[in-house]
């Protein structure tokens, strides 16, 4: 795609005020962009179709993920709803700030901006989230039972209780010796001499197995940017990215028996212990929440991403047969009725 940027310079500068995505090829759709002012900072903003809209489908993504990575799973969704996509600090066009400003301050930061967009027209606004922005999405839908009609978390990161106790206490040295996420983000590689290099340097390797090509050239496209010697150099800093994996919302499980939207949680089969462990704790507490367990891992919706869209699409209208076709087809395993 070919970013322009109205008074600003590059990812980097974060001096946009407002920035349109043109010349996208083929097959993918297009956003309007805006920078939204923050509390301590700035969150960019890509909508599409809104005016006019019935349903609405927010999106918050993964951490290290720019929103549009998900363009594939994005794009079938966006054909019956109009969007509304953030981008977390540091990642997409959002400025990184000074340091990570935490789980609850940020679900705060994106709430604030979707509050000011809703539109009394729309019949129906959904919450729809990956991993971090799952867990995003159920902190805002807790602290809000009437900001979304339905939510759909795909394997949202929801950490042990215990962990949690764990990371509050940890000093950084800590954090590095406990969680292996914290220490190979801090050694990731940021820089690829191109987009053709980073992809073929990151295909079939750590979080990128399975990936389908075009999801991986999304993460590229988007989650990277082109500097002025032509390389490719990653959105997110390492840095945040890291204190993103050794933080968490500490009253999460204080909190979730609050919640009253109605709820499902989308879980790849070979995802980690730890949500898994989350995931089961849930489900033996008697929670209204429901479960899908499909095939893939953390980032199923990257493995199998025209099925995840299918099967969200079918979640949101309560399309049990589609839900049945798509157990018939392997995709889902299980599901709650």
């Amino acid at each position: 795609a070919t970013i322009t940027i109205d008074q600003g310079v590059t990812p980097l500068g974060y001096m946009a005020i407002r920035i349109f995505v043109i010349g996208v090829k083929v097959g993918q759709l297009s956003y309007s962009q805006q920078v939204y002012p923050v509390d301590s900072g700035q969150l960019s903003v890509q909508t599409r179709a809104l005016d006019g809209a019935e349903q609405v489908l927010h999106f918050l993504h993964g951490n290290g993920f720019a929103v549009r990575t998900y363009s594939a799973l994005l794009e079938s969704l966006a054909e019956q709803s109009g969007m509304i996509l953030q981008d977390a600090a540091g990642h997409g066009l959002s400025p990184a700030g000074e340091g990570f400003v935490g789980w609850e301050a940020s679900s705060k930061r994106f709430q604030s901006v979707l509050e000011q967009l809703v539109q009394p027209q729309w019949r129906s606004l959904v919450g729809v989230g990956h991993s971090f922005g799952g867990c995003m999405t159920l902190l805002m839908s807790i602290r809000n039972p009437q900001l979304f009609e339905q939510t759909v978390l795909l394997d949202p990161a929801l950490y042990p209780e215990e962990m949690i106790e764990q990371l509050m206490h940890a000093n950084e040295q800590e954090k590095r010796q406990q969680s292996m996420l914290v220490r190979q983000t801090e050694r990731r590689r940021t820089t690829w001499p191109s987009m053709q290099d980073a992809c073929e340097q990151l295909r079939g390797r750590g979080t990128f197995v399975g990936w389908e090509e075009r999801c991986l050239e999304d993460y590229v496209n988007f989650s990277t940017y082109e500097t002025q010697t032509g390389e490719r150099h990653l959105c997110c800093p390492p840095w945040l990215e890291a204190a993103v994996f050794g933080s968490a919302p500490e009253m999460l499980w204080r909190d979730i028996s609050k919640l009253k939207t109605p709820t499902y949680i989308v879980w790849g089969t070979q995802t980690l212990d730890v949500f898994q462990q989350s995931y089961q704790r849930i489900r033996q507490e008697g929670s209204d929440i429901r479960f899908v367990e499909v095939q893939g891992g953390h980032c199923f919706m990257m493995q199998y991403p025209t099925q995840s869209a299918r099967l969200v699409r079918a979640l949101i209208d309560q399309n049990v047969d589609e839900i049945r076709a798509l157990q018939h087809s392997g995709f889902v395993i299980n599901f709650d009725d």
